[in-house]
């Protein structure tokens, strides 16, 4: 029994101080390579200010997002400073949602830069078949107005762009096909512990992980927003994919977006960049919005991203590339692994309790062992070191203040993480067993309060000046 239990406990503490070296693989390339968001310089700047405007397409896709889309599009149309002739925002809706269509009816009559795109198929089908037939819409409409796009942006009803956004892209695009931002969770309360999770997740990875990626040159995955591609990369994607921009199947087809980029030779590029603001303050160049605030929220959509990327994207692309392209798939789609260890070591850890506890503070025999005792101090340290890297990268973008509720955040995000991943796996093998797609589950949006909220003069204004 002692054996058996010894042989249990190894394989665990094993099987974590493996995934603590994949994580230290990436704080090591980071570190030696100097990788680090980029500061713009005035130079780099006025050169973003003066680089001709190529003409951007933006795509929003809707579904039942009558309560923001008006705050979204009104807002974001006064901050982005790019030509308003050089940029147009495509809002796609379904026929069989009123209110999502008349309040975009009424941006389109409102702003000469928005236009209503309406799927025609009832909804809710997936994020992937509207964006499609968005496209091929806004491409079969060219032909009419010769309005030609240069790029593709990607965004969600509840995105905050960046002024400089569209600056920036338009001057990545310049040497890249595919240009990811990074993006931000807004900073929320320190009470808020499930939607401070995607604080410091996103923090980490966009501030370090996918500048890695980036550096190796393995793929970038797609976050959905803050996402533009070239025309030549939109045609090349739709000549590989039977006519589809994206996969209409998968529930994460971002993500695929950013494989298939790589996979057909195309240049990817993650401009992770800020500009400095008076008192060193750090601005970055990124789409922010609110992510779930509830736990169930919150496991819903990672139960959605986990589908996406560990189990449906694996079926279609399967380990492809050279051993980096192969890696970082693995670390892609680990996260169901990830939570079977927490799981594993949860009951390692309350066994080890309850032993002591029952045994009158004595500790069982294979504790004893030196291999079990090196591995289990390795990975207390590997968590330590985890943490750190989380607040330091969360101090980046948030401030210090927010960064000293990592360690309260950071077993939070373990239990929605752990939880996402059993759902996950249950949820995908029914869909497998019964043949069914998994179904596409929106998050619920919000905006901050004051975002576009225009004065009705204004509005009026507006509209008249569009008539």
């Amino acid at each position: 029994m002692n054996n058996l239990a010894l042989l249990l406990s190894l394989l665990v503490v094993l099987g974590i101080f493996v995934f603590t070296l994949d994580d230290l693989f990436i704080d090591a390339v980071a570190a030696l390579r100097r990788l680090r968001p980029r500061k713009l310089e005035f130079g780099e700047l006025q050169l973003m200010k003066l680089l001709p405007r190529k003409r951007i397409a933006i795509l929003v896709a809707n579904w039942k997002e009558d309560e923001v889309l008006e705050r979204m599009i009104s807002g974001n149309i006064d901050n982005i400073d790019y030509s308003t002739a050089s940029y147009s925002f495509f809002l796609g809706v379904y026929p069989n949602d009123p209110p999502t269509w008349e309040a975009a009816r009424r941006l389109e009559a409102t702003f000469p830069n928005v236009f209503v795109v309406v799927n025609s198929r009832p909804g809710p089908t997936s994020k992937g078949q509207l964006l499609n037939e968005m496209v091929r819409q806004v491409l079969a409409s060219e032909e009419v107005t010769r309005a030609r796009h240069d790029l593709f942006l990607l965004q969600d009803s509840e995105d905050l762009i960046h002024p400089l956004s569209l600056q920036l892209i338009n001057l990545e695009a310049e040497d890249a096909d595919f240009v990811q931002v990074p993006v931000f969770s807004l900073a929320v309360n320190f009470r808020r512990l499930v939607a401070g999770v995607y604080m410091d997740e996103f923090a980490e990875s966009h501030t370090k992980e996918m500048l890695v990626r980036a550096s190796l040159g393995a793929p970038i995955p797609s976050a959905g927003v803050g996402t533009a591609v070239s025309r030549r990369l939109m045609v090349a994607l739709m000549a590989e994919q039977g006519g589809n921009f994206l996969n209409e199947d998968c529930l994460t087809e971002d993500y695929q977006l950013g494989l298939l980029a790589t996979k057909l030779g195309f240049t990817s590029t993650f401009a992770c960049t800020y500009q400095e603001l008076p008192g060193g303050r750090k601005d970055f160049i990124a789409t922010r919005e609110f992510f779930p605030e509830e736990l169930r929220a919150s496991v819903r959509q990672k139960t959605r991203w986990t589908i996406g990327i560990a189990f449906q994207s694996a079926k279609r692309f399967g380990w492809y590339g050279a051993p980096l392209i192969r890696y970082f798939l693995w670390r892609d789609r680990r996260g169901p692994w990830n939570g079977l260890l927490l799981v594993a070591s949860s009951v390692l850890g309350l066994g080890l309790l309850s032993y002591v506890l029952s045994h009158d503070g004595n500790f069982p025999g294979f504790v004893e062992s030196p291999l079990f005792q090196a591995l289990s101090l390795a990975n207390f340290f590997q968590m330590f070191l985890r943490i750190v890297q989380r607040m330091r990268t969360t101090a980046l973008v948030y401030g210090a203040a927010f960064a000293l509720a990592v360690p309260l955040r950071w077993p939070v995000g373990n239990l929605v993480n752990t939880w996402s991943a059993w759902r996950a796996w249950r949820v995908y093998r029914q869909s497998v067993r019964k043949g069914e797609k998994p179904a596409w589950v929106k998050t619920q949006h919000k905006l901050p309060e004051q975002f576009g909220r225009i004065p009705l003069d204004r509005r009026e204004k507006t509209t008249e000046l569009r008539a």
